[in-house]
């Protein structure tokens, strides 16, 4: 999925005045995430970085089924933390931590950890 196409998503299911740039940069911010906390943690091939800045062609770095979920709950978390919208925030923060767990459990079961090879005496 392009961060385009998740954003057009989003927009369509919450309407907000915030601008494409800023939705691109939370984006490339859960990216950097996923990069740093769950792929350089285990034995995997990675993708390029995520530090170069996105545009809407942008393909996104979490898999399907993992990706529509987490993207759609980390955008409503931030459009509702900047409205001050705290009740939903919540609400949002309560389905971005489900979907998460949902996709570092994948990754967790398919993935050696780092440094978990083999026998150490």
């Amino acid at each position: 999925m392009t961060a385009g196409e998740l954003i057009a998503q989003v927009d369509a299911l919450r309407p907000n005045q915030y601008a494409l740039e800023q939705k691109l940069q939370w984006l490339q911010r859960l990216d950097g995430q996923i990069r740093l906390e769950l792929e350089m943690t285990h034995e995997t091939e990675m993708a390029e970085e995520p530090w170069e800045a996105y545009t809407a062609d942008t393909e996104l770095r979490a898999a399907f089924p993992y990706d529509t979920e987490l993207y759609t709950a980390y955008l409503f978390c931030q459009i509702d933390l900047h409205n001050g919208e705290i009740n939903r925030y919540n609400q949002s923060l309560a389905l971005l931590s489900a979907a998460w767990r949902q996709m570092a459990d994948s990754i967790n079961r398919k993935q050696m950890p780092k440094g978990c090879g083999g026998w150490k005496l």
